[in-house]
């Protein structure tokens, strides 16, 4: 499908978005209605993220007006529902996580500010976003503890180039390698059984990646050897391989962004891109030849769907444009909209609508694709 394809149903795809409110959400969708996975703030990640990629400030407006909303907005309950593919209600941390709670709206607002050269909301939104942890977290993760934290500043600081940025992130860095030596297990965030990577070990080794990759710095060489320890854990498949969902799991599978092998194939791929290292370019190869032969997803979104599975494809495309992947990326992104969203959180920017507009965006230059709230 031709660039000017994928533009037109991005557009088709933002002009619904458009047409909502931020008071619909309480009639179409269940709580939390102001988080950057499933609420409000991801809607205005995206518009931000249109006015980026379509070089159009328009939609800017929209942008503003929909993180705006959010924060007049009271704030969502600890305990929220989750998307059906996981099932139940879980306990949120509402103060320090990105994903979730009030760190994503601070976020969100400082990447809007910064586009409107509104320095003054810029300014109070980094202030909030920089204070530490409101509590101490016992066992770390993407979604709600520091990764997720040093990755909004990896975001951050790759688009603005601020220097107190840059300071911040590193304190934050070293802060969340520190807690590396918290647990009894000789494996790195041992005490944390997962190996994905929105709940896993996976998400911890790519924020420290990530951060690394953005500001320069240098990590510690424990960091690399564990990261290969983590990918020597797959398990060979008749097509390429795959990660189970935690340790001492080895026949429980997740194929999605979240729990399994793309989401991290993003991990393999970034530490090629970092280390140069060959063995981590051939995990990536097997993470995506598994990925490509795997049956049709019944779900549309980035966390658990097609979406997810067409991110991870085109990041081993940018390290590996001459494998033959785009084709592959296109087939689930094609199948991300015409397949149904997590209807409780329809749109979500990581369960519904709003994620996979901007997977339509990304398509449009697939060299420059990064996946939400994620990669940039």
């Amino acid at each position: 499908m031709s660039s000017p394809a994928w533009k037109e149903r991005a557009i088709a795809g933002l002009e619904k978005l458009a047409g909502c409110r931020y008071e619909s959400l309480a009639v179409i969708q269940s709580p939390p209605y102001r988080s950057l996975n499933n609420g409000a703030t991801g809607i205005a990640y995206t518009f931000w993220k249109a006015a980026c990629v379509l070089d159009d400030p328009n939609w800017l407006h929209y942008a503003r007006l929909w993180i705006d909303h959010v924060v007049a907005s009271p704030e969502d309950d600890r305990v929220v529902g989750v998307p059906e593919s996981e099932g139940g209600a879980a306990e949120i941390d509402i103060e320090d996580s990105l994903y979730h709670g009030n760190r994503g709206v601070q976020f969100v607002k400082a990447l809007v500010s910064y586009a409107q050269a509104d320095d003054y909301h810029l300014n109070k939104f980094l202030s909030e976003y920089e204070k530490p942890a409101a509590r101490e977290r016992d066992v770390q993760d993407l979604l709600q503890g520091t990764p997720g934290r040093l990755v909004g500043f990896a975001i951050m600081y790759d688009e603005m180039q601020y220097p107190y940025i840059k300071e911040q992130g590193e304190s934050l860095a070293r802060e969340l390698l520190s807690t590396a030596d918290l647990t009894s297990e000789e494996t790195p965030w041992g005490n944390n059984p997962f190996k994905g990577m929105a709940h896993g070990r996976g998400g911890i080794l790519y924020s420290l990646l990530f951060w690394s990759k953005v500001s320069g710095g240098e990590l510690p060489d424990r960091i690399r050897a564990e990261i290969r320890i983590h990918a020597e854990s797959g398990l060979a498949q008749s097509h390429g391989m795959r990660w189970p969902i935690s340790d001492g799991d080895g026949d429980q599978f997740m194929d999605s962004w979240c729990h399994g092998t793309p989401g991290l194939l993003h991990l393999w791929s970034l530490a090629y891109e970092v280390y140069g290292d060959s063995f981590f370019l051939d995990v990536a190869r097997r993470a995506g030849e598994f990925l490509i032969h795997r049956e049709a997803y019944d779900l549309g979104h980035i966390c658990c769907g097609a979406a997810g599975a067409s991110y991870a494809i085109l990041s081993l495309n940018r390290i590996d444009p001459e494998g033959g992947w785009l084709d592959h990326a296109a087939r689930y992104a094609d199948m991300a909209e015409r397949t149904r969203p997590v209807h409780r959180f329809r749109l979500g920017l990581y369960t519904g609508l709003a994620g996979v507009v901007c997977l339509m965006l990304d398509m449009i230059d697939p060299a420059q694709a990064r996946q939400p709230a994620f990669q940039g």
